[in-house]
C-alpha cells in the first residue's frame, strides 16, 4: 500500500533505540495566600460614580456638540455649491455680454454704424 513504510531486512537495527529521558518535574509554587476581601468604601464608590455620572453627560454634550458641527458644515458645503454655481452662471453671463460688445465694436468699426 502507498505510504505504509515496509521494513527490509538491511534496514532493521539490532541495537534497541533508546527511550527518552522523563521531562523533568519542577517544584510546584507555593499556594497563594487568600486575599482578605478589600473593605468597601463607600464614599469613595459613591464618588467614582458621580464622575461616571458626569463624564456621561460630558461625552453626550460633545456628540451633540459634533453632531450640530456636522450638520452646520453640511449646511456651508451646500451654501457653497450654490454660491460656485451662481458664480459660474455669472462667468458665462460676462462672458455673453463680451461677446455682443465685441460685435457691436466690429459693427461700428465696420459699417460706421451709431449703434
Amino acid at each position: 500500500m502507498f505510504g505504509t513504510p515496509i521494513l527490509l531486512p538491511g534496514n532493521i537495527t539490532t541495537e534497541p533505540t533508546a527511550v527518552p529521558p522523563p521531562p523533568p518535574v519542577h517544584p510546584s509554587p507555593p499556594p497563594v495566600a487568600s486575599r482578605p476581601s478589600p473593605r468597601r468604601d463607600q464614599a469613595l464608590l459613591e464618588r467614582m460614580q458621580c464622575l461616571m455620572r458626569a463624564g456621561a453627560h460630558r461625552l453626550h454634550a460633545l456628540w451633540a456638540s459634533q453632531l450640530a458641527a456636522q450638520e452646520a458644515s453640511g449646511v456651508m458645503v451646500s451654501a457653497m455649491l450654490r454660491q460656485q454655481g451662481t458664480m459660474w452662471e455669472v462667468t458665462v453671463w460676462e462672458l455673453e455680454v463680451e461677446a455682443v460688445m465685441r460685435e457691436m465694436a466690429q459693427r461700428v468699426d465696420g459699417e460706421g454704424s451709431d449703434l
